[in-house]
């Protein structure tokens, strides 16, 4: 049985501050876990005496929104500091003046508060679209305090986030776990900690301890009993019937003389370690999104010298699917001047490549993911544009399409002038230019500076020479592409001729 359909985990045990080194099996600290979640508990912490919070432990229900959503909505699981101690924030996230709540705070003695139920949504991260799809742990400390958090904190907090994690198969990895400073500002994407820039947890937080517990806790070992004296395989992380999803720890231990162990994935041996504590690839998780979502078959082979055994289970993958929709040109379509190029995914990229005949030529890492192709910088004729895609757990997609880039026939030109290079000019110059192609402006400048604009055919100005000075200018002609995107301009050199003599 998994921990998704059954009692599964084993003892956990962890000592509070204070508490003498005693075991707190007992959990009194969690015993207030919404009805979701402590039955998980409860069965990772044999003994515990949980129960379900009433309304009144709860935030107040200004301060959260009640939405019922299902298990599998969850996609990301925020750590929080609460910059105070643990009575006073779950006092103040109790007052309906605060208008902010989180799922759950925790002390540093491993106390755990839960203020939001799973299925409603708490108002914590400062983002609308990340606060409905995922929970928020706040624990107590201050994100620039050197000393850190505690042990049974850090305890606490993982054993919550693994049970999260494991009923909503949610990859347990840094983009799916995160920090409040990696919310992004939905003012301003590109900026994190959501719209009032927070920055806990902050560097005190160890990431790295913390992830440990969380894979440690959400893929304990199973045991099973020996049957035969000899080569054995007594336990591992991975076992029949669990449902999983991203990277998964997979690590057995055994008994007797072994050799090496064989870790195998539907027949196939994907790793053989010689070295115990043995390990599927040296210690690196199982990579599921490798493999197809459904059933598969997982065994494990122990070789002796003279004998080995084996051990045979079935597991379930359960993958978000990551697509990306097609790029939106049609076959052969003929493109010009700047086009807009949007990547369109299901999931969520960690990072989005423009290519252009297999060169990026720009790239993304946040949405809305859209692109502003200047096909000027291209030649015209033929081009492969393509879009790419990388998942977090590093499955990759992509689309692409071949398009024809036609500038010429759009790009402004100047094809005439009625002033010609070289002439000699007088009184008032009826100035006509011919263009060709789409142009908003033609500009008409005299050394240097522009004296007159047309924005519609016939483009022409009337130039008073009579004004200037007598001698050589330099005439310049630039005619401008729609929104300014491309011009093409022609210079000119004239004399004004000097004023007639006098009778």
């Amino acid at each position: 049985m998994d921990l998704l359909t059954g009692p599964v985990w084993p003892q956990i045990r962890y000592k509070g501050r204070g508490s003498g080194g005693t075991d707190l099996g007992s959990m009194t600290h969690l015993r207030r876990i919404s009805p979701v979640v402590f039955a998980a508990l409860a069965l990772a912490l044999p003994g515990a005496a949980l129960a379900a919070p009433s309304p009144n432990e709860l935030a107040a229900n200004t301060n959260y929104t009640q939405a019922e959503r299902p298990m599998d909505a969850i996609r990301f699981i925020v750590i929080h500091v609460t910059e105070g101690g643990f009575g006073g924030t779950v006092a103040w996230l109790r007052d309906p003046r605060a208008h902010a709540s989180a799922n759950f705070v925790v002390g540093r003695d491993g106390h755990v508060q839960e203020l939001v139920p799973l299925h409603d949504i708490a108002w914590h991260a400062g983002n609308w679209a990340v606060n409905t799809r995922s929970i928020g742990i706040e624990n107590v400390g201050f994100t620039d305090d050197p000393s850190g958090f505690t042990g049974p904190e850090y305890r606490a907090a993982a054993k919550i986030a693994a049970v999260v994690a494991r009923r909503s198969l949610i990859p347990i990895d840094r983009q799916h776990i995160i920090g409040h400073s990696q919310v992004p500002d939905p003012d301003d994407p590109l900026q994190g900690g959501g719209i009032d820039r927070h920055t806990d947890p902050g560097t005190y937080w160890h990431w790295g301890y913390f992830m440990k517990l969380v894979q440690r806790f959400a893929y304990p070992q199973k045991w099973w009993r020996a049957k035969h004296v000899g080569l054995d395989i007594q336990s591992s992380t991975v076992y029949g019937g669990q449902v999983v999803a991203g990277h998964v720890p997979w690590r057995t231990k055994v008994g007797g003389p072994v050799r090496r162990v064989s870790f195998l994935v539907d027949g196939k041996v994907r790793w053989v370690d010689h070295l115990a504590p043995f390990a599927f690839a040296g210690g690196k998780p199982l990579n599921t999104t490798t493999l197809r979502n459904g059933k598969h078959r997982l065994e494990l082979r122990a070789y002796g010298s003279k004998a080995w055994t084996r051990r045979v289970f079935t597991i379930r993958v359960r993958n978000e699917p990551f697509t990306l929709a097609q790029v939106a040109f049609k076959p052969r379509q003929q493109v010009s001047g700047v086009v807009p190029v949007r990547a369109i995914f299901t999931g969520t990229p960690v990072r989005v490549q423009l290519l252009l005949d297999g060169r990026e030529i720009d790239h993304d890492t946040s949405a809305p993911y859209l692109f502003k192709w200047d096909t000027r910088r291209a030649k015209d004729g033929p081009h492969t544009i393509a879009l790419t895609g990388r998942a977090p757990d590093g499955r990759l997609v992509r689309s692409a399409v071949t398009v024809v880039v036609n500038n010429a026939a759009v790009l402004p030109k100047i094809v005439g002038s009625s002033i010609a290079n070289g002439v000699t000019v007088s009184d008032v110059e009826h100035w006509l230019v011919q263009v060709s192609g789409k142009v908003d402006e033609v500009e008409f400048s005299v050394d240097g500076v522009v004296r007159g604009t047309a924005t519609a055919a016939p483009y022409a100005w009337d130039w008073d020479t009579t004004a200037e000075t007598p001698g050589p200018h330099q005439l310049l002609i630039r005619a401008v592409g729609p929104n300014g995107t491309a011009a093409a301009q022609q210079s000119l050199s004239v004399t004004v001729a000097g004023p007639a003599a006098a009778g």
